[in-house]
């Protein structure tokens, strides 16, 4: 096993250099061997999300940099590994699994910062809090992660073996995504509404909440259906049903693949008229490139904000990454900033117990208004970050363009 660390001789070229992960046993200890900490970070640097991925590792790299490498008085080492398979070209929960035993077995751990998207976290988390390490993602909105509200049998309980929180992620999950869905129906005029999911497990959960957050918002479901969104699917079915509601929008929690761009298109030519509210999941160029004329009446909702709605810290990390790594970044670079600051400042508040797992643990969850790029912001017992401000997304020209926030 090869893995990318980010030295202190890298620190102010951010070069990354080679090294090996260690460990032969999954660690159960409380504290981390040595002076020498590990962090680790998995994500798929490879396939469609590998843009954004980058853009998290890169924002992970600049603030272990600018912190000179060190957590108070110990160093730390980035060990950054991709949970893609490069004959997929996509994120592999066996290859997931794999990352999240080499950082387990590594006696140096202290904090594995992932994953991009649920199923992966779904994977890692039982793995990570069996050996009793911090965890925080800049992604995975599922619900069952951290709350029983419509999620699956003996959840989250069934993704911490140990009994004890030890994980936490920085995006608004998926009941304030249905919060901001529901806010923006009400400011779009929906009065009725047809609610669908493309039958998988972490997203069945999101329809479920939106299509119960809008009746308590006085607007009418008419209906709540999964559908199968294979290739080349045709909807005849479905478009007559949702026709004959009279709903005024359909909301859909699912995947971008071929079969939601054919549905949002069918949708749009059965009737001209209906808005087209999709997930964050959703906001993806192959999506929306997909959709033709449906772009028009498409809103998406976005947990990533336009960069100048972010803190003037925040701008001024973003113009950092720019001289540092010689590209733009978005808000995404920012997530993967505060996720390895957040982590630091735990290990340095946890003062000589810097190296006890336990201990990281509890100054993670004891983080109270705290100014970060990415907003002001506490740690909830269940893992929830307070950030609370959703966004959305219009299509212009067949791309996902930032349209306006919704507090």
């Amino acid at each position: 096993m090869r893995a990318r660390w980010l030295g202190l001789a890298a620190v102010v070229a951010l070069a990354p250099v080679l090294s090996g992960c260690g460990g032969a046993g999954v660690s159960g200890a409380s504290e981390a061997a040595g002076s020498q900490l590990s962090i680790y970070s998995s994500l798929p640097l490879q396939g469609p999300a590998a843009a954004i991925s980058q853009q998290i590792s890169n924002g992970e790299k600049l603030a272990l940099a600018q912190a000179g490498g060190r957590a108070g008085a110990y160093k730390i080492g980035y060990v950054s590994l991709d949970d893609s398979n490069p004959n997929r070209g996509r994120w592999d929960p066996g290859v997931t699994a794999t990352d999240a035993k080499t950082a387990a077995q590594d006696t140096s751990t202290i904090a594995y910062l992932g994953d991009y998207n649920s199923a992966a976290t779904a994977v890692s988390l039982p793995l990570i809090n069996a050996a009793g390490i911090l965890q925080v993602t800049p992604g995975s909105p599922y619900v069952g992660l951290t709350s029983p509200l419509d999620a699956g049998q003996d959840e989250p309980e069934r993704f911490y073996p140990t009994g004890r929180r030890t994980f936490g992620r920085l995006q608004p999950g998926d009941s304030v995504e249905a919060a901001a869905q529901v806010a923006l129906m009400r400011d779009l005029g929906v009065s009725r509404l047809y609610v669908l999911d493309d039958q998988d497990p972490f997203d069945v959960p999101l329809a479920a909440i939106v299509a119960g957050e809008a009746k308590r918002a006085g607007i009418s479901v008419a209906a709540h259906d999964s559908i199968a969104t294979s290739a080349g699917a045709i909807y005849t079915g479905e478009l007559k049903k949702i026709t004959k509601s009279h709903a005024q929008a359909v909301f859909f929690a699912g995947a971008p693949g071929p079969g939601a761009s054919a549905l949002w298109r069918q949708l749009h030519t059965a009737d001209p008229h209906l808005l087209l509210l999709g997930s964050s999941s959703m906001v993806d160029e192959s999506f929306t490139a997909q959709i033709g004329a449906a772009g028009a009446n498409t809103y998406l909702t976005t947990p990533v904000l336009a960069p100048q709605l972010y803190p003037a810290s925040g701008q001024r990390v973003l113009n950092q990454y720019r001289r540092a790594f010689g590209a733009e970044a978005g808000a995404y670079a920012l997530y993967g900033y505060e996720a390895m600051s957040v982590v630091l400042d735990a290990i340095r508040s946890a003062g000589a117990r810097g190296n006890d797992r336990q201990v990281v643990i509890a100054r993670f969850f004891a983080t109270r208004v705290r100014d970060s790029v990415i907003g002001r912001y506490s740690m909830q017992a269940d893992g929830e970050t307070t950030l609370a401000r959703y966004g959305v997304d219009r299509v212009v020209n067949g791309r996902p363009v930032f349209y306006r926030a919704i507090p």
